[in-house]
């Protein structure tokens, strides 16, 4: 920019005010905000009670994952979602958000169901909180796209409820890049391997997301499968066979329906539950075989 002088040599005023109100729009100016690509594969696992390599990752394909957490050692050769513990926020907040800054265009989530009195166990008005601080980081992150928790048993009511938390307290919607979910059939009396139920529960979700306005914005169902049939939680064991019939059903679904982007199965090893694709020491069992197999079938 030419800046005009006087006669004295100094610049006008008028060229002055211009330049001062220029540098006050400036202070504090960001990046814009990009939309990170979704993952290369919709495939995806949560690694659970035992850590893997990328070469015993490698057995299920090309899946992403994520391991709830956004500071453990990466799993090479693998993209991952980050997962923020909302007990981290406060105390763990500066350094979120340098590792934010520092990484490349990626996903991340905060917080576990927070829906959930078991897991995360948070009000819609304290998770907005929470999120909001979360926003602030993701302002600096523009490369990086960002998540609210997944949200137990796809209740689209506690969402809309943390939307209205957020409007309340801060004048506006919270920013999100996507939603997401988790999707088990824990409920008595309900058979937990009901497919419809399943799909149900996902296109309820997606029909909330409609009408807010989020239709064009990405779904992750990071956590599905059969939690209780393995001899946990007052259930008897269930033949393995129902179990692989409910994923090769719900994964074609997941497929040609459409309604969710990227998903995960739970989990690659759980101690506690049902649902194991691999032993403790990474090792494919038949499950993990056959989710092996739909991942290829599904890159094809």
């Amino acid at each position: 920019m030419s800046c005009e002088l006087d006669s004295g040599g100094r610049i006008s005023r008028q060229r002055a005010l211009v330049l001062i109100l220029l540098a006050v729009l400036c202070v504090g100016c960001r990046p814009r905000h990009t939309v990170p690509p979704l993952f290369g594969t919709r495939f995806g696992v949560g690694i659970g009670d035992a850590p893997l390599t990328g070469e015993q990752l490698d057995q299920l394909g090309p899946v992403w994952y994520m391991d709830w957490s956004w500071s453990k050692p990466a799993v090479v050769g693998h993209q991952r979602l980050y997962v923020i513990n909302c007990d981290e926020v406060e105390p763990q907040g500066l350094k979120i958000a340098a590792a934010m800054k520092a990484s490349g265009p990626s996903w991340w989530a905060l917080g576990n169901e927070p829906n959930d009195p078991n897991q995360d166990n948070r009000s819609p008005e304290e998770y907005a909180r929470l999120y909001r601080a979360f926003e602030e980081w993701a302002a600096e992150a523009p490369q990086c796209g960002i998540l609210p928790a997944g949200i137990a048993n796809a209740d689209w009511q506690w969402a809309e409820q943390f939307r209205q938390a957020f409007l309340e307290r801060y004048g506006r919607y919270p920013k999100v890049d996507g939603w997401n979910i988790h999707n088990y059939i824990l409920e008595p009396g309900l058979d937990p391997y009901d497919v419809t139920e399943f799909a149900r529960r996902i296109e309820g979700f997606r029909l909330w997301m409609a009408n807010i306005g989020d239709a064009g914005k990405p779904l992750f169902l990071t956590e599905f499968g059969v939690l209780y049939g393995s001899g946990c939680c007052d259930r008897p064991v269930d033949p393995p066979e129902k179990l692989q019939e409910f994923m090769i059903d719900a994964v074609e679904w997941l497929q040609q329906s459409d309604s969710v982007q990227a998903w995960a199965w739970f989990a690659t090893y759980t101690r506690a539950y049902n649902g194991s694709l691999m032993s403790p020491a990474g090792e494919l069992n038949d499950l993990g075989r056959l989710y092996g197999r739909l991942v290829r079938e599904g890159a094809q």
